[in-house]
C-alpha cells in the first residue's frame, strides 16, 4: 500500500520538476520583447507639412483674433451678469432666504466663469 503512493508522489515530484525546468529553459531562449517606443508629442497634420506657410500663420491669426473677440464678449456678460445680480441682492433683505431665481444667476455666473478660465487656458 505504501509502495505505489511512493511511486505516485515520486512520479509527481519528477513531473512537476521537469516542467518548471522546461520552463525556464523555453524562457531563456524566449526573452520578454521591450515595450514598443513612444509616439511623439506632436506629429505635424499631413495638410499642414505641403501647405504655404503664410497661409498657415494667417489662419493662426484669425483663429486667435476670434478667441479674444470671444473671451472679451464673455468678460462683458460676465459684468452683466454679476452687475444684476449684485443690484437684486441689494434690493432682497437680508433676513430672507434667497431665492431660487438668486441661485440660479449665480450658477450662470459660474458657468461662464468657467467657461472663460478655459479659454484664458488654451489661449
Amino acid at each position: 500500500m505504501r509502495e505505489p503512493r511512493r511511486k505516485f508522489f515520486l512520479n509527481v515530484a519528477l513531473l512537476s520538476g521537469s516542467l518548471a525546468f522546461s520552463r525556464g529553459i523555453s524562457a531563456a531562449q524566449n526573452p520578454p520583447t521591450p515595450p514598443p517606443k513612444p509616439q511623439p508629442g506632436h506629429t505635424p497634420n499631413p495638410a499642414e507639412i505641403h501647405s504655404n506657410p503664410a497661409d498657415v500663420a494667417a489662419a493662426r491669426r484669425a483663429r486667435l483674433q476670434q478667441n479674444e473677440r470671444e473671451f472679451r464678449e464673455g468678460v462683458d456678460r460676465l459684468y452683466q451678469l454679476s452687475s444684476d445680480l449684485r443690484d437684486e441682492l441689494q434690493k432682497t433683505p437680508t433676513t430672507d432666504i434667497f431665492s431660487v431665481h438668486i441661485v440660479k444667476q449665480t450658477e450662470a455666473i459660474e458657468k461662464l466663469a468657467k467657461l472663460l478660465k478655459s479659454k484664458a487656458k488654451s489661449a
